[in-house]
């Protein structure tokens, strides 16, 4: 299968005006900041409209900085306070993002482990990992490490 490279801005115009449209959208994920949850370039997320209906916890698409110089970001709610909030991704270690909610645009309703096996990150089970994941923050960092260089992860992790 050939693989098709569309600038950053086309691409979300287009998910965007998808999800206005009240559709859902599945798209590839790019980087490592949501791991262990989600593998950039591995799996992908099916996205429906946030709709300012958001909970801790929830997974989101999201924009941040000004108009035409920002950049469309998927990470996890942490926090909300009345029209903020606060957002980090899984494999982050310290900073995070707080934004209007009108920057959140989407919400990831299903993972597709590796592009195939359907997780719902809203599920009691996948809400409990997340929260557990959370508290244990300050030792992340070490986690991490040692999940980046399992074996059977060594191989996708290091694709350039």
């Amino acid at each position: 299968m050939e693989k098709i490279v569309v600038e950053n801005d086309v691409f979300f115009a287009q998910v965007r005006e998808m999800l206005d449209a009240g559709h859902r959208v599945t798209i590839p994920v790019k980087g490592r900041s949501m791991l262990p949850f989600i593998r950039g370039e591995k799996d992908l997320v099916i996205l429906e409209r946030a709709d300012g209906r958001l909970k801790e916890g929830d997974i989101v698409l999201f924009y941040v900085g000004e108009e035409g110089s920002g950049r469309y970001i998927l990470h996890r709610v942490q926090s909300l306070d009345g029209d903020q909030v606060d957002i980090m991704g899984d494999g982050v270690l310290s900073s995070h993002e707080r934004v209007p909610r009108e920057k959140v645009y989407a919400k990831v309703i299903t993972i597709l482990r590796d592009g195939v096996r359907k997780v719902d990150p809203a599920s009691p089970r996948e809400r409990r990992k997340a929260l557990f994941w959370k508290k244990l923050l300050p030792i992340r960092r070490y986690l991490l490490f040692a999940y980046r260089h399992l074996p059977w992860n060594a191989k996708w992790l290091n694709k350039k």
